[in-house]
């Protein structure tokens, strides 16, 4: 193992801890999660096209990317707790075809707010019974001793291809119109079907009698988990107003300083993809810092670290260039370095036989809040006139980071182990 530990770069957490075979698995799994993200941010790339090509305000602008959080925040009631039932690795392939499907219909169909929104609603069904129900294959595979590692690495695949979704689409959009770059990575996206079929045919997952398949809303009296439900809605509510927003910035920095606005859209995709690739990296190192230091402890830090970005970057409209991209880069980690914290902290407090329902509130509390998020946000720069406008939009952001810090301490850690 120890070879293999040095040619990977495995975290020490891990090490003596898991199989060469367990590393290789994971690896398939994080493949296919990101394949399946190829287009999560192609929207977020082309807003400034498609705002003007079909005349939205910020706020509708915002509420069509929100819609595919909703649809994840809804489904997740529904989906998440059959995984308490009948075997995630079902759930995770059908759920594949789902948001795969939706990718695509989106560039052929989409023409308005409405039919927009429709697909991506479909396309956040899709996620749930992805991200989730992989969760917890993984949590349930790997011991508890690498076990903030582990899900830390899948959580990284998740920010890594939302990053690589970014870039890419605006490398694509260089040369061909919105609608062709997102149906070239929709297309490519559709190779995570059989991905998902072949990583977890073999996983075996255990069937619970006493589980109905529906959700329990008695799990919410577990003080501990709820905390931690708490601490992830602000996690959500900050990471998609940035996600949405900070290319948004970087264009805004760019158009006026004398680019265009296609060359600063282009732009700006492309190193927003490239500050955000460096959280790909956050949730994998954050999940090893938990394992030895704390949950809580140190995802109170890392919101303590976005929230000052969020404030320094909104006012950073002057400062050089080079200077907003390594804003943008230290930004990017720090709002993703927590995510695998609060999944990793709820299935350590969570009784085993109401996992699926702890999780599904989890993902509906944190996704709701992920829908206020560009919502709050686009509705700011409605509100305030154009020399405030990223100022005090991206000040807001840095509020939803602060507040979750006495909650987080107050909670404190989870037992290492499911409750039985």
């Amino acid at each position: 193992m120890a070879q293999y530990a040095k040619i990977l770069r495995i975290p020490d957490a891990w090490q003596g801890a898991v199989r060469a075979s367990d590393i290789l698995w994971l690896a398939v799994m994080s493949l296919m999660l990101s394949l399946a993200l190829l287009t999560f941010s192609s929207y977020v790339a082309a807003l400034p096209l498609i705002r003007e090509e079909w005349g939205l305000s910020n706020t509708q602008a915002g509420a069509i990317f929100s819609a595919y959080l909703a649809g994840y925040a809804v489904s997740a009631l529904f989906v998440i707790p059959l995984t308490d039932r009948i075997a995630p690795a079902t759930v995770f392939t059908v759920s594949a075809v789902v948001t795969v499907s939706a990718s695509i219909a989106f560039p052929l169909i989409a023409n308005d707010m409405y039919t927009a929104s429709l697909l991506r609603v479909f396309s956040g069904l899709g996620l749930v019974g992805i991200y989730m129900p992989g969760l917890r294959i993984i949590s349930e595979r790997f011991s508890s001793g690498g076990r903030g590692a582990a899900m830390g690495f899948y959580v990284t695949a998740f920010y890594g291809a939302n990053a690589i979704s970014l870039s890419l689409t605006g490398a694509l959009m260089a040369r061909f119109e919105w609608r062709d770059a997102f149906t070239v990575l929709a297309l490519i996206s559709a190779l995570s079907i059989p991905l998902a079929y072949f990583a977890t045919r073999n996983e075996k997952a255990r069937r619970l009698s006493t589980s109905t398949g529906l959700l329990n809303l008695k799990v919410i009296r577990n003080r501990t988990a709820g905390a931690y439900m708490l601490g992830y809605s602000f996690h959500a509510m900050e990471l998609y107003a940035v996600r949405v927003w900070l290319p948004g910035l970087l264009a805004a920095v760019l158009i006026a300083n004398g680019e265009g606005t296609n060359e600063a859209t282009v732009k700006a995709a492309t190193v927003g993809g490239l500050a955000l690739a460096a959280g790909s990296v956050g949730p994998i190192i954050g999940g090893a810092i938990s394992d030895r230091l704390g949950r809580a402890q140190t995802a109170a830090a890392i919101f303590a670290l976005s929230g000052l970005c969020s404030w320094i970057i909104g006012w950073a409209g002057g400062f050089p260039w080079p200077v907003v991209v390594g804003i943008s880069v230290v930004y990017g980690w720090a709002i993703s370095a927590d995510s695998s914290i609060y999944s990793t902290a709820i299935t350590e407090s969570a009784s085993v036989e109401d996992l699926g329902s702890t999780m599904a509130l989890q993902a509906f509390l944190g996704f709701m809040s992920g829908v206020v998020g560009p919502v709050l946000v686009g509705g700011v720069l409605d509100i305030f006139p154009e020399n405030l406008e990223w100022k005090m939009a991206f000040s807001a952001v840095g509020i939803m980071a602060v507040v979750s810090i006495p909650v987080l301490l107050k909670a404190g850690d989870p037992k290492r182990t499911p409750k039985t």
